[in-house]
């Protein structure tokens, strides 16, 4: 799957950001009402971060691109995930960051790939998470709990790793 400027994105989302893990890359879909032609220059120009923390049953992702998005935060449950497998043999971990209109047009992309050192990590923490075993309530009760306790620039703050794009 290659998102491409000027197509229709294949994901429908709400406002906001997401994350997921389609086709052998990590996705993070942007999608606003309304996108400046100056948030989408700085967005192709402006440098951005990409940070993971690993925490007991779920990690989070932040991501920050300067003077378009302020750092947000993006759990992820591995459990929940239809590419589990997929995730854990990946040997390279390339992300595809879109914006996306209202109208669910790609408007803009990004793309980095995590160096050896930082895929190595997510998918170490991933498994430990995965082997662990999974409960829905737990997982979730941790999401909430630390989205409540700490603002995304926070949660980059205590990043096992971030990555510049």
């Amino acid at each position: 799957m290659k998102l491409e400027v000027g197509t229709h994105c294949p994901f429908h989302i709400e406002e906001g950001v997401m994350i997921d893990f389609v086709e052998d890359q990590w996705l993070i879909l942007i999608k606003d009402a309304v996108w400046q032609d100056e948030e989408i220059k700085a967005f192709r120009r402006n440098p951005g971060r990409l940070a993971f923390l690993p925490l007991d049953t779920v990690v989070f992702f932040t991501v920050n691109i300067d003077d378009v998005l302020e750092t947000s935060d993006l759990p992820f449950v591995i459990q929940e995930s239809e590419s589990a497998d997929a995730i854990l043999a990946q040997t390279g971990m390339p992300v595809t960051l879109a914006l996306i209109s209202s109208q669910d047009e790609v408007l803009a992309l990004r793309q980095l790939t995590l160096g050896n050192a930082e895929s190595s990590q997510v998918k170490e923490q991933l498994k430990r998470i995965l082997d662990a075993g999974y409960e829905a309530e737990v997982s979730n009760h941790q999401i909430d709990k630390t989205q409540a306790r700490y603002q995304p620039y926070e949660l980059e703050e205590k990043a096992l790793f971030t990555a510049a794009f």
